[in-house]
């Protein structure tokens, strides 16, 4: 029973490619298979039998026995072998009447009289079905096991004997492409040859003959280094080991080879180095070397002259130009030749007569010399020096001219120039010196005499500014503008001079050189001015900016002792209200600590405002850049201010946008400032209401993010005509809300400020009655991957048997820091001097340091300069931290400078204390 295959177009290309390859289909009748057919006959003792190959659309009879010519190409759609050739052996029908499936073939309908049917397949050897050997029979009959196995010998012998036909084909092809490349090899005008790997030579054409005057049977065996020229040796053989070293096989190569006559001539190769031989091509370049080099000799001599030059014949007609010419004139060698110069470079301004008058004395054969008003190619005016030299010949005869062009615009510009500035000079109320070359006086306006009471008999010859210096004159200033004006350099100064009357003015000098044709500088011309005035008003200014910076100062220094002083009693204060309230009061005196805890703070708080305010006005407060997570902020934050939003009657809430990144770079702690001032001062002017931080993402890139802030109360608003006031400092909204509320007034003008160091601006809308929205936006840096927020380790195991020592001369802060670090497990020891502190490290091993700024006799930070340097790891590594009261300076490169690691602000605020702590004995 015959199962039709089905195949995929992927394969069924593949197989027609495969029998494509043979060539068979295009020759049409192929008797080279009728022996091998009419055995395949004799063995199944059968009259008809053929070979059928199956392509696209037909099924093409190449070989046949019994089967007539109508029948040797038949549609495919309509034959048996498209599918019989894809079994895997022999396909017997013994009676084609029992097999319905045959009955559409139109071999099989050939007559009513076929009944038998065996088909043998025909494949390539990798398995591609190509056709079949079919045998017929109009008697039933059956093969046995010899014939069977004949008949798939017999294809196999097809596929072979096809396979051997394309063999052959495509040898007779290569064998003429071998013969037509030998023949181009053979008369080719230039050399091919092949060497083996050691350069001897194998196969060489017979350009060796022409080109090199030696038969090919002499070159033949011998090796091809002996004929090159002995000084390109080391070159070649460098080029070519160098280049097999980087597995280089291809080379373009030019050397000399030596001829029969013992003439040598130069051979541009090209050779690709393949197992083992060297397959080259040369050709003749000595013509071509020959125009190089002088070609080279003649650009060398033309880069050399920076003049133009022509030649041109008897008749002044121009022959060639040089580079320099087109650069000068814009003219090329194809714009001038054959043309007379003056002609070419002429226009409307040249001096015509001179010109002609020149001519004349060319025709004299005389030579000459012209400055002439000439154009350039682009029609703009040039002026030009030409040297006319004349060439002639042993008849005396004009043989040629060479002419040498000097583009001398600038000289006639600058000589124009000084001529107007002489005009110009003599009626200038700007003194006017003229000088040589060495600065010597030649010429000066009266504006100069009446500035200086010298006249020009009394200055020429002389340097002006030897005659006008005196004691306070700055002659470095002088001696340098002089240096300056010989290397061809203009300056300009300002130097205080001495009148002919003793008298003091200050002097402003702008010098400029003026060079000749040769660049050289020809002479000097000085404008000077009289800015005794000017000097006089910069120096007032200067004074009222010395004082305006005393009085800073000063101011400084006012707030930071007053800031030292007000924290230090308020450090007591804070620190015992503390300690009070962790030690269990009274329910009676709970209240009274609140108090006395809410004022101590506020007036903390009040300090700090103003001398927050006076670092950002005095340049001082700078933001830090370290990671922080900006979600966790505004947790705390909002958590923070809860209890005193229900203190108001308000609802306090936080909006936060998922899509901002878990960790920014920016100052952790002022914008942790800005939005408590906005959260209080909403809080503080909301009864009852809502209060709202809206947090979200504005935009990002992959280094940056853009963050949107919002703060929204439902309080008391702001009028309109007050809200550009409200950011000034000490300033309210209105004339009873300090009053009424409490306050500095300073908290919004900080805000502004400090939003001005993130570049930022805030925005408020408001009305009276209607609440307050203060919005602003921050961009914030990404950090890198290493930068990530400080992981903080639990108290418990971060101060587990550490010891610290605690260096301050008052004992309240003493006894503040002693019941802080004790409750935490801490081993404490303390010193009131920087004397006594030293002797305590030097005999004991500490893991901490808090170390005081202002002490009497060593202060802190040389105590701490002293401890660094003493000799070992210990004293270099041990964490010191400074305990200061002032915040007025960012001391923070003072820290640094003396070897602190950090420092911590008076009064003492627990979490701060415990978080420090944290970070530094965590690591150890």
């Amino acid at each position: 029973m015959l199962s039709p295959r089905q195949v995929s177009s992927e394969y069924e290309l593949e197989r027609l490619k495969a029998l494509h390859s043979y060539g068979i289909l295009e020759e049409g009748l192929m008797h080279e298979l009728d022996n091998l057919v009419t055995l395949a006959a004799k063995i199944g003792k059968v009259p008809m039998a053929y070979v059928s190959f199956v392509d696209k659309e037909d099924v093409v009879l190449l070989s046949a026995v019994g089967i007539a010519t109508e029948y040797m190409r038949q549609p495919r759609s309509q034959t048996i072998c498209q599918h019989t050739m894809f079994e895997d052996s022999i396909f017997v029908v013994e009676d084609v009447k029992a097999e319905s499936s045959l009955q559409d073939s139109i071999l099989i309908d050939i007559t009513t009289r076929i009944r038998f049917y065996a088909s043998v397949p025909i494949k390539d050897k990798n398995g591609y079905p190509l056709g079949c050997l079919v045998l017929l029979d109009d008697e039933p009959r059956a093969l046995d096991d010899y014939q069977r196995e004949a008949l798939q010998t017999i294809a196999i012998q097809v596929e072979a004997h096809l396979d051997l036909k394309r063999t052959n084909k495509e040898l007779v092809l290569k064998t003429q492409r071998l013969a037509d490349y030998e023949d181009i090899f053979t008369i080719s005008p230039e050399i091919h040859c092949i060497l083996d790997r050691r350069g001897e030579i194998l196969f060489i054409n017979n350009a060796v003959t022409h080109l090199l005057e030696y038969e090919v049977e002499e070159t033949l065996g011998n090796s091809m280094w002996s004929y090159v020229f002995r000084e390109d040796m080391d070159r070649i053989f460098g080029v070519m080991e160098s280049g097999l070293k980087a597995k280089r096989k291809e080379f373009s190569i030019d050397f000399r080879v030596i001829t029969k006559s013992n003439q040598f001539k130069w051979i541009g190769w090209s050779m690709v180095y393949k197992a083992d031989r060297w397959y080259c091509f040369g050709r003749d370049i000595t013509e071509r070397k020959r125009v190089e080099s002088e070609m080279t000799k003649l650009s060398f001599v033309a880069s050399k002259v920076a003049n133009a030059v022509v030649i041109s014949d008897a008749h002044s007609k121009v022959t060639w130009v040089n580079e320099a010419f087109e650069k000068i004139t814009g003219f090329a060698l194809a714009d001038v030749q054959g043309k007379r110069l003056a002609d070419m470079i002429g226009g409307p301004d040249t001096d015509w007569l001179s010109v002609e008058k020149v001519r004349k004395m060319n025709q004299e054969r005389k030579s000459f010399t012209i400055d002439m008003l000439a154009y350039k190619k682009d029609k703009s005016p040039i002026w030009l020096s030409v040297y006319n030299t004349v060439v002639v010949n042993e008849q005396g005869q004009i043989d040629s001219e060479v002419e040498i062009i000097i583009d001398i615009t600038e000289k006639k510009k600058a000589e124009e120039e000084l001529a107007i500035l002489s005009l110009v000079a003599s009626e200038s109320k700007t003194g006017v010196t003229i000088c040589n070359r060495s600065g010597e006086i030649t010429w000066v306006n009266k504006s100069l005499e009446r500035l200086t009471g010298y006249s020009l008999e009394e200055l020429e010859g002389k340097l002006l500014g030897d005659v006008l210096s005196g004691p306070d004159t700055n002659t470095d200033l002088v001696y340098q503008g002089r240096e300056k004006a010989l290397h061809k350099e203009p300056y300009s100064i300002e130097v205080l001079a001495h009148h002919k009357n003793g008298s003091k003015i200050w002097l402003s000098v702008y010098n400029t050189p003026v060079l000749n044709a040769q660049g050289e500088v020809e002479r000097q011309v000085e404008l000077i001015h009289d800015i005794t005035e000017r000097k006089q008003v910069e120096q007032e200014i200067i004074a009222s900016r010395e004082q305006a910076l005393q009085l800073s100062e000063a101011k400084e220094m006012f707030l930071s002792v007053m800031s030292h002083e007000i924290r230090t009693p308020l450090n007591a204060v804070i620190g015992m209200t503390h300690l009070l309230l962790d030690n269990d009061p009274k329910e009676s005196q709970l209240n009274d600590l609140n108090i006395l805890k809410f004022s101590s703070e506020n007036l903390l708080h009040i300090i700090n405002d103003i001398l927050d305010f006076t670092k950002i006005e005095t340049g001082n407060m700078h933001l830090e850049h370290i990671p922080f997570d900006l979600h966790s902020l505004t947790v705390d934050i909002v958590n923070s201010l809860q209890l005193q939003a229900g203190k108001n009657g308000n609802h306090l809430e936080l909006g936060y946008n998922d899509q901002i990144p878990e960790v920014i770079l920016g100052d952790k702690t002022r914008l942790y400032q800005i939005l408590m001032n906005l959260l209080g001062n909403a809080i503080k002017f909301t009864e009852n209401g809502k209060v709202f931080l809206r947090v979200d993402l504005a935009s990002q890139s992959a280094t940056d993010v853009l963050i949107h802030f919002e703060v929204v109360d439902t309080g008391i608003g702001i009028s309109q005509d007050k809200q550009n006031n409200i950011f000034e400092p000490f300033i309210q909204a209105k004339a009873d809300i300090s009053r009424k509320y409490g306050g500095t007034g300073l908290g919004l003008a900080i805000t502004k400020k400090l939003l001005r160091l993130y570049d930022s601006d805030i925005e408020v809308k408001s009305a009276e009655g209607m609440g307050t929205s203060f919005i602003f936006n921050i961009r914030f840096k990404k950090p890198l991957k290493n930068e990530t927020p400080a992981v903080q380790l639990s108290e418990q195991h971060a101060f587990l048997n550490k010891r610290v020592l605690v260096v301050d001369d008052n004992e309240v802060n003493i006894l503040i820091a002693k019941r802080f670090l004790s409750k935490w497990g801490l081993k404490t020891d303390f010193a009131t001097n920087g004397e006594e502190a030293i002797n305590k490290v030097l005999h004991h091993a500490y893991d901490l340091i808090f170390m005081d700024i202002r002490m009497p006799g060593v202060d802190g930070f040389e105590t701490t300069r002293i401890l660094r340097d003493l000799p070992g790891n210990y004293y270099k590594h041990v964490p010191i931290i400074a305990l200061t009261a002032s915040a007025l300076h960012d001391e923070q490169a003072r820290f640094l400078g003396s070897g602190m690691d950090g420092h911590i602000l008076k009064p003492f605020n627990p979490v701060e204390i415990k978080a420090l702590l944290t970070k530094f004995l965590g690591q150890k």
